[in-house]
């Protein structure tokens, strides 16, 4: 395969051969200018003095003779110069479009647009001229829309001014140098000085600056132009959009002959696979295996990988064999993509996202939320430095710093922390200072950013193993400088936010370079460095649509009609650009691989390119040599493991032993519930004790709101058990009083403290002030006062001996921890509170379903607690312990005895009870402690059966709300 660039060379110096120093060559880009000086040196038989090779930017800013001012330079004096227009505009708002605008200068320069023909096209006035009177819904401009058209008023001066100023100081941006050669191109075509000739090579899309910088040349005779185009998209009667500017130049130039156009596509014999992948990243193992098996059929084979997502290169560079050493990565990888730049976006989300809020003294504190803080102090760059802190740690308390404030937050539940508060958490270690001290202005952020390079600098420094780190610290370094630099001489300090701006811009902009044989047969490469060069073998990645070619967006502040009116650049002119760079770079190919994602809800995925359609359904049938072939990807599993659905475990000696210690501590009847509902929650719950892992709570879950309104109501009701007084009409009268700061203060108690006091909290307040209303409003006017409070939250218990068939004898504690135990009248009372609503219907079962459903049916479980509750109460009175309060002094068989809820969803139901309705063979009221005691060995002797299984349940439902459902794999 002859390359265009090798078929230039070869021209240029068998036309050119004894004045070649003499000329001005220019190509697309520079790394066509590398591949034209070795195309052009073997061309040569011998050594040759070089020509001046440029690319067409270089070209233009060395003859406009004005140093080319970098963006961040140019955004701060558009700020100064527009501040004298419009002294109120905000650094803030403008650092938001200042890139734009400039961009927007530079196109208009480049396209050699009048500015003063745009600005009046925008104008207030010639809006006015374009509005029509009798147009429905017409009027009169309004305040915002006269602002805008002042906006426009300022840009011109501004842009005028800006001009001006950089005239004086020889200075400009890309767009204006291109306007100044434009402008004196005539004078440099008559001028006997600087090239012999001028010779541009592959150039498309050409600026209306650089298109008469050409024809001018063209015209003086001094210039030759060497044009890479098809017949098929260059033909009068193709429609393709490749060739829309070359056809424009083939037609209006005064060239003599057009240079060159070929008949490739149409012709050569290809082979073109589209492939279909399952998502985004696999296409990078799949590009890696089309290389190795392309280099074992011709280990000198020319290649190129093309990314038109750059996000994809470490991907792609990850699955390249270790057999392919010799080639070379032309893009750079984006430091975007980088850790370092991770933990910097990590920094700014933890200072920009907190929340300001006023504490007890009236100031206002900067708070940060605890998920940022707890991604920073998670990243590994930190978990590094962590270790290195572990390894030169004196005491047993500097160890793992960052993870004991971390565990130390979910303690105490902290959801916004200050900056004092976490730095002390952190026993002010300097880093701990580094990265959460608050920021006033960007002189902070940067003091903060060369600290947390210099610390992790001492660490990475060191390790050879891990030069890439130091690589990263030491850009970041460069780039943070050249920002302190250019904002050190400023009167006005930028904000954090306009730093962030400012950081990001050079961020995005920054590369970390590889290094390589820049003419290696093998590239990695971007679409743009493709200009000019041609491979027999390519492997494009992402030919989706809205990645090849780009979705239609316009970055501009002008509005569209502005762009077409006056042939400034737009998305469609973007399109034929993208268009004409992939058919190019298919003219000389031989083997073509075009990888797509396949539709689907994964990240990368669409539909595939309309370049793909074309190819088939156009080119691979007007060009027989062509072979197309469409292909699937697939994943081949080479090892597979079978999965069993259940888990059973077998109740062995160790496992029956601690069975057997668990119900020694207590069968409780939540513990009774998770037994019933799955043995095998049971089993991960209670014998191997798996906890969940506990993580800060923003808002008052449903067993916090529980907890809130049950430690009010002990505090109420406290002094009463204590002094053994009844509680009266009075008594409840002032607890109502005094409720709602009641509930505010147990809402600040503890870890709560922490919870903002706002959105659903401050709701979830509001409910809690108003079910304990109601339930004392009720109390107010209900028969059971006076109220005797023997006891609070005292875990009830009784014992049971349960014999197994080998005549080992178990003994067994049945308890519960009750909410109260009070004294109505002549009832004793076990009390559960429930904040959630229960119904009497949901207490009630059937006698003669009672026995073959209490312990298997899950939907009995309030019915299952009270039924403990009420055994344990019965078995206490029948020993005539809990007749030892002073309140009770009437004979143990003069009370009764009830377990209730109190629902306070349910209020108007009262004390909610179970019947609880046991009866015998024939249908009789059986005794209730004695079919009690029965039920409970037989359900004591199933959980110590060796013969019976634990393993997980059936119901579904049950499933839903376990913690341990992604164990089972019923998540």
């Amino acid at each position: 395969m002859q390359s265009f660039l090798r078929q230039t060379a070869d021209h240029i110096y068998q036309t050119y051969a004894d004045r070649l120093s003499d000329l001005c060559i220019v190509l697309p880009t520079r790394r066509a200018t590398l591949y034209f000086k070795n195309a052009l040196a073997q061309a040569a038989p011998t050594g040759i003095w070089s020509p001046q090779i440029y690319s067409m930017e270089e070209f233009v800013c060395n003859m406009a003779n004005v140093d080319v001012l970098e963006p961040l330079h140019l955004q701060l004096d558009l700020y100064d110069l527009m501040l004298q227009f419009d002294p109120k505009l905000d650094f803030d708002q403008f650092v938001g479009w200042s890139a734009t605008l400039l961009e927007d200068f530079s196109r208009m320069d480049m396209e050699l647009v009048d500015p003063k023909a745009v600005f009046e096209y925008v104008s207030e006035a010639k809006a006015l001229e374009r509005w029509d009177p009798g147009k429905p819904n017409s009027s009169e401009p309004t305040a915002n829309v006269k602002q805008y058209f002042q906006l426009w008023a300022n840009l011109e001066r501004t842009y005028h001014a800006l001009q001006e100023k950089l005239k004086r100081d020889k200075q400009a941006y890309t767009g204006m140098a291109f306007r100044m050669v434009a402008d004196r191109i005539k004078d440099i075509a008559r001028s006997e000085k600087g090239c012999f000739r001028y010779v541009f090579i592959g150039l498309n899309a050409l600026s209306r600056a650089e298109q008469k910088i050409i024809r001018t040349l063209l015209e003086a005779g001094k210039a030759d132009i060497f044009f890479d185009s098809d017949e098929y998209y260059m033909a009068p009667e193709a429609d393709k959009r490749a060739g829309h500017f070359l056809k424009r130049y083939k037609t209006q130039w005064p060239l003599p002959e057009w240079n060159w156009q070929q008949n490739l596509l149409l012709s050569d014999q290809k082979e073109i696979n589209a492939i279909g992948v399952a998502n985004a990243s696999m296409q990078g193992k799949i590009a890696g295996q089309l290389l190795r098996e392309i280099r074992q059929q011709d280990p000198s084979a020319e290649i190129a990988i093309v990314l038109p997502d750059e996000t994809l290169l470490l991907p792609v560079l990850h699955s390249i064999s270790d057999e392919v050493q010799d080639y070379n990565v032309t893009m750079g990888l984006s430091f975007k993509g980088t850790p370092l730049f991770n933990l910097v976006d990590l920094l700014f989300e933890v200072h920009l996202t907190g929340v300001v809020q006023p504490t007890d003294s009236g100031y206002k504190v900067n708070r940060y939320h605890h998920l940022a803080v707890t991604k920073l102090l998670q990243h590994p760059f930190l978990r590094r430095y962590e270790q290195y802190l572990n390894s030169i740690a004196e005491r047993e308390t500097d160890l793992d710093l960052f993870q004991h404030v971390l565990d130390e937050m979910v303690q105490r539940n902290s959801v916004l922390l200050s900056a004092e508060e976490i730095i002390r958490l952190g026993l002010e270690h300097p880093m701990f200072v580094t990265l959460f001290r608050t920021w006033n202005d960007c002189t902070d952020l940067i003091e903060s950013l060369y600290q947390l390079v210099d610390a992790l600098g001492r660490i990475y420094r060191v390790e050879t193993e891990n030069p890439i780190e130091t690589e990263y610290l030491f850009i970041l370094y460069t780039i943070v400088k050249r920002l302190d630099t250019l904002f050190d001489c400023r009167e006005h300090k930028i904000s954090v936010r306009s730093f962030k701006k400012f950081l990001y811009e050079q961020i995005n902009n920054t590369k970390l370079p590889f290094s390589g044989e820049p003419i290696s047969p093998t590239q990695v490469m971007g679409m743009l460095e493709t200009r000019a060069l041609d491979f027999e073998n390519l492997i494009i990645l992402s030919v989706n649509e809205n990645v090849l070619p780009q979705p239609k967006t316009q970055n501009s502040l002008f509005p569209y009609d502005v762009l077409r009116t006056f042939g400034l650049p737009t998305y469609a002119e973007q399109e034929s650009i993208t268009s004409y760079y992939f058919y190019r770079l298919l003219q000389r190919a031989k083997r073509v691989n075009l990888l797509y994602v396949l539709p689907s809800d994964t990240y990368g995925s669409g539909e595939r390119s309309r370049f793909i359609l074309q190819l088939q359904h156009d080119l691979a049938l007007r060009n027989p040599n062509i072979k197309f072939r469409e292909l699937t990807a697939v994943v081949e599993q080479l090892d597979t493991k079978e999965y069993e659905p259940d888990i059973i475990i077998q109740k062995d000696e160790e496992v029956l032993g601690k069975i057997k210690a668990e119900l020694r501590r207590g069968l409780y009847p939540s513990h009774l519930n998770q037994y019933v509902n799955c043995t095998l929650q049971y089993y991960f719950s209670r014998i191997a004790k798996l906890e969940e892992v506990d993580e800060i709570d923003e808002l008052v879950g449903a067993d916090t709101f529980g907890t809130i309104v049950h430690q009010v109501l002990e505090d109420y009701f406290k002094p009463f058990a204590e002094e053994a007084h009844p509680i009266e009409k009075p008594d409840v009268e002032k607890m109502l009083a005094g409720l709602p700061q009641k509930v505010k203060d147990e809402f600040k108690r503890g870890t709560l403290g922490n919870l903002p006091e706002q959105g659903m909290n401050l709701i979830l307040y509001q409910v809690a002030v108003q079910l304990l209303t109601r339930y004392l409003e009720g109390l107010l006017t209900s028969e059971e006062l006076p109220l005797y409070i023997l006891q609070l939250e005292e875990t009830l218990k009784t014992e049971l001996d349960v014999t197994l068939p080998g005549g080992e004898r178990v003994p067994v504690r049945i308890a519960g921890k009750a909410d109260r135990i009070d004294l109505s009248g002549r009832t004793l009372r076990v009390i559960d509170y429930k904040t959630g609503k229960v119904e009497a219907r949901n207490l009630k079962v059937a006698p003669e379903d009672l026995e073959t459903t209490l312990l298997h049916d899950r939907h009995l479980d309030k019915v299952r607690q009270l039924w403990l509750y009420r055994y344990i109460l019965a078995k206490e009175i029948q020993k005539g312990s809990l007749l030892e309060s002073k309140v009770l002094n009437l004979p143990k068989s003069q009370y009764e005895y009830e377990a209730g809820i109190i629902s306070f969803r349910n209020l108007g139901a009262g004390v909610l009870t179970s019947e609880l309705p046991f009866t015998d063979a024939q249908g009789e009221p059986a005794d209730f402690t004695a079919t009690s005691e029965r039920l409970l060995k037989d359900l004591v002797l199933h959980m110590l059966n060796p013969e019976e299984p634990i393993r997980k349940t059936n119901d579904l439902e049950t499933c839903q709300y376990c913690a341990y459902k992604t164990i089972c794999a019923r998540s």
